[in-house]
């Protein structure tokens, strides 16, 4: 999935950044360093070196400094989106598996991809933990459009595949991304996609049943805003879909800064579940529940190692990890499923409520 392609890092040019003197969560100013130096070993994309400070008042953690929002897409240059699935760096054996997770989805969701491996929906079957990734990751959590209001948006929607599943769970979907060549792509499958952001578009308040906002929230340099305008946006009663990842899980815990979820200079914020729900609380939400999504451990752990080998990252602590990678993955999960708080990613549901408390109640 991911292309770890060669190129000489060099520097971020300074006029583009921007210092993060406070939490941009909770305001504080306690904060420790995480991890310095980091690079985009990930994509090999962005040049510069990173440093990832830790909120000690919320438990968060961000870039200071950062990118500004003028410079921020010099680091999606070369960056994998939405809407080049099946490009021509994907390999025999990632196209194989995709085109056998195109033919479950065809037939567990009514898709319509059209290059699906015939009859891929059998050997689907000999692997639950990937039929259950695909079931997350497309269904999130959605059920089948009931009531007068049927109106969903997904925030970041990219080729739109999750729109087309929820057209035929009867939603009204619609879509926005910020990439030009997702929302292309998504126009050619059929979907109502806009190209911006919510700042730029006008979009009905209290107009949605259902919003969606995967792996969105880390990228933005105003998560709180964000989270305000999707608040603004949902009907009474209206629930919020997110996932992020998270900066408490296990693999975090053992790859350090080679692990995958932190992807600097891109991931400009990163949530661990105190620090997710405070900020969902914070902006209205209630009714805040976490989620499991199973078979996200190993494709984790799989590009954290790349990542590790990438970046040159071979002391012996390491090494060993490595070398136990099938024994570590097994390990991971059941400590997931055991202590739910580290998991790979955070994924919840929040409601935006039925009555609201009036000011100074």
């Amino acid at each position: 999935m991911t292309s770890f392609q060669r190129s000489d890092f060099g520097e971020w040019p300074t006029h583009g950044l921007e210092r993060v003197p406070a939490c941009p969560l909770c305001g504080g100013g306690k904060r420790s360093i995480l991890h310095a130096g980091l690079r985009d070993h990930a994509f090999r994309t962005a040049p510069g070196e990173w440093v990832l400070q830790r909120c000690e008042d919320c438990g968060c953690a961000y870039l200071d400094p950062r990118p500004d929002a003028a410079t921020i897409a010099r680091a999606y240059e070369r960056y994998y989106t939405h809407g080049n699935e099946g490009g021509p760096t994907e390999s025999d054996f990632a196209r194989l598996r995709r085109r056998v997770a195109e033919a479950y989805l065809n037939a567990r969701y009514g898709m319509s991809y059209p290059n699906a491996f015939p009859g891929g929906q059998h050997i689907a079957r000999l692997f639950p933990r990937r039929r259950a990734y695909l079931d997350v990751s497309y269904a999130r959590h959605l059920g089948p459009a009931t009531g007068d209001n049927r109106l969903l948006l997904d925030v970041g929607c990219g080729n739109g595949a999750f729109l087309q599943f929820a057209a035929h769970l009867g939603w009204t979907a619609e879509g926005i991304d910020n990439d030009a060549a997702a929302v292309a792509a998504a126009h050619a499958a059929g979907c109502r996609v806009s190209h911006g952001s919510l700042d730029e578009l006008p979009f009905g308040a209290g107009r949605y049943r259902h919003l969606t906002l995967s792996h969105v929230i880390e990228h933005v340099h105003e998560p709180l805003k964000l989270l305000r305008q999707c608040f603004e946006l949902l009907a009474p009663g209206g629930r919020l879909w997110l996932q992020t990842p998270n900066l408490r899980s296990f693999g975090h815990d053992v790859f350090g800064p080679a692990w995958r979820g932190l992807e600097p200079p891109r991931h400009l914020v990163l949530f661990d579940r105190a620090s997710l729900t405070a900020a969902l609380a914070g902006t209205g939400f209630s009714g805040i529940e976490f989620r499991a999504h199973p078979g996200v451990t190993v494709f984790m752990w799989e590009q954290s190692r790349m990542i590790a080998r990438a970046s040159g990252r071979s002391a012996r602590g390491m090494r060993r990890k490595l070398l136990s990678f099938a024994l570590g993955v097994h390990v991971a999960e059941l400590c997931e499923a055991l202590r739910p708080d580290e998991r790979e990613f955070l994924t919840c549901v929040a409601f935006r409520p039925e009555r609201e408390e009036p000011a100074g109640a």
